[in-house]
């Protein structure tokens, strides 16, 4: 089940990939801003722009996060996590920047929504996954 549930998150985040980027990109230290007006809600507003310098470091995060949900080799959920590998991360994020992808990811994760974006055991599997990726950024 847990298989099929990494898959499923996986799959939901390769289908829109940019946008999930620019989304999860207003978590760095240059996002978020809005030059229109202020919301109350700062992190719900709708017309928040991404971290421009950010954004391609965070969509190669999110790609190394993709091809970890979607590997099908392991056959238990140990295998799996023990053939995580955090180089797979941090080699594909700039020492630079891996405050800032840390942030983006961060965001994202903690804006992951059930049933909105995907059903709760998926949702499970990305936010761990995220939480695997900024463990590796930031150690």
């Amino acid at each position: 089940m847990s298989r099929a549930c990494r898959h499923m998150a996986g799959w939901k985040l390769s289908s829109n990939g940019p946008a999930v980027a620019k989304f999860a990109a207003r978590g760095g230290s240059d996002g978020a801003r809005n030059p229109r007006k202020g919301f109350g809600a700062q992190l719900a507003d709708p017309y928040a722009e991404p971290d421009r310098k950010a954004l391609p470091h965070v969509d190669a995060a999110l790609r190394v996060v993709c091809a970890a949900l979607t590997e099908g080799e392991s056959e238990t959920d140990a295998v799996h996590v023990g053939g995580l590998r955090s180089d797979d991360v941090r080699s594909a994020v700039p020492s630079e920047m891996r405050r800032d992808v840390a942030a983006s990811l961060a965001y994202l994760r903690d804006r992951v929504g059930v049933p909105r974006d995907m059903p709760l055991a998926a949702a499970r599997q990305l936010r761990a996954h995220l939480s695997w990726a900024i463990d590796a950024l930031m150690n």
